[in-house]
């Protein structure tokens, strides 16, 4: 029997020098990935915090201490596809084998919370895709009902075009989408400096 629901959360696979490269400057190779290890965590808690069945997929597999901490509570599955956007859809295209919906969320917006998945889910009834942008032009979380391809090809990801050239694809494809207000994650030292000051005992009350 098929789920309802389903939350996908699309990480990198730990390794220094490898993740949150644009705070190299700030915080150092390994302090880049202390904190993404922190964010992963935080990330995983709030989505198994809420009632939908939750699965991580990594770019790759490995031995890491944390993967292998969170293994134990999460199914983990493997990416597929050469760039962001393929593997974007073909999560999804998986999570609906197994879903009516499917939420798609990154590893590294801090705000995200079961309210939002609440809302996005709900938004599903009468939308084929939800979308929470992020304040730099992207987004933090798309929700879909089908696997839309167009969304997904010929986008400069990781620029601030990015939620403009998502929505064109699909008023092109005549789709139903709902949009809520956007959110903040940490990629750059701006996002890294707003983290401490919004949660000044960060990690340790996460």
């Amino acid at each position: 029997m098929k789920l309802d629901s389903i939350i996908i959360q699309m990480a990198r696979f730990p390794e220094l020098g490898c993740v949150k490269t644009r705070l190299n400057p700030e915080l150092g190779e390994q302090g880049s990935l202390n904190l993404y290890l922190q964010l992963l965590r935080h990330v995983h808690d709030q989505a198994q915090q809420s009632q939908f069945t939750h699965v991580v997929a990594l770019d790759k597999f490995g031995d890491h201490f944390l993967v292998n901490e969170l293994a134990k509570q999460t199914a983990m599955i493997l990416q597929q596809g050469d760039d962001l956007g393929e593997r974007m859809f073909h999560a999804i295209n998986w999570g609906l084998t197994l879903a009516y919906k499917v939420i798609l969320i990154g590893s590294d917006c801090v705000v995200l919370n079961g309210g939002h998945f609440n809302q996005v889910i709900r938004a599903l009834d009468d939308h084929s895709h939800a979308f929470i942008p992020a304040e730099d032009g992207g987004y933090v979380l798309v929700a879909a009902t089908e696997a839309y391809e167009p969304i997904f090809k010929d986008i400069e990801w990781g620029t601030e075009v990015v939620m403009d050239k998502t929505k064109k694809a699909l008023e092109l494809g005549d789709k139903k989408a709902a949009y809520f207000s956007p959110l903040w994650d940490v990629d750059v030292a701006e996002d890294y400096h707003r983290l401490c000051s919004l949660y000044p005992n960060w990690p340790n009350n996460h």
